[in-house]
C-alpha cells in the first residue's frame, strides 16, 4: 500500500472530487439555467460517490435538474459539460 492505495491497483478517481469541488459556473438570468441548490446537491452527492468509490453514472442519469428564468441560475451549457467530464472520467 502506498498512501492508502494498492500500488497493483491505483485509485483511477484520485483528484475527481477536488476537481467536482473547485468546479465554478457563470450564474444567469433571463436565459434558462438550473437551479443553484439543485447542481450544488448534486455536486455533493457526485463526490461522496467517487469517494464512496460507487458509480455516478446513474445519479447523473437520474438527476432532475429545475431549471430557472427569472431568478439567477447556474448556466447549463457549462454545468452540463462537468457532468459530461465527470462521467467520461469514472468511465474510463
Amino acid at each position: 500500500m502506498v498512501d492508502g492505495m494498492n500500488r497493483y491497483f491505483p485509485d483511477r478517481h484520485a483528484g475527481l472530487p477536488a476537481f467536482i469541488r473547485a468546479a465554478r459556473f457563470k450564474p444567469v438570468r433571463v436565459v434558462h439555467g438550473y437551479h443553484m441548490g439543485d447542481v450544488d446537491a448534486l455536486l455533493d452527492r457526485l463526490v461522496e460517490e467517487v469517494e464512496a468509490g460507487r458509480p455516478v453514472r446513474p445519479l447523473i442519469d437520474a438527476a432532475a435538474l429545475r431549471t430557472t428564468r427569472w431568478r439567477e441560475g447556474y448556466d447549463r451549457s457549462e454545468v452540463d459539460a462537468l457532468l459530461a467530464e465527470v462521467t467520461r472520467r469514472t468511465e474510463v
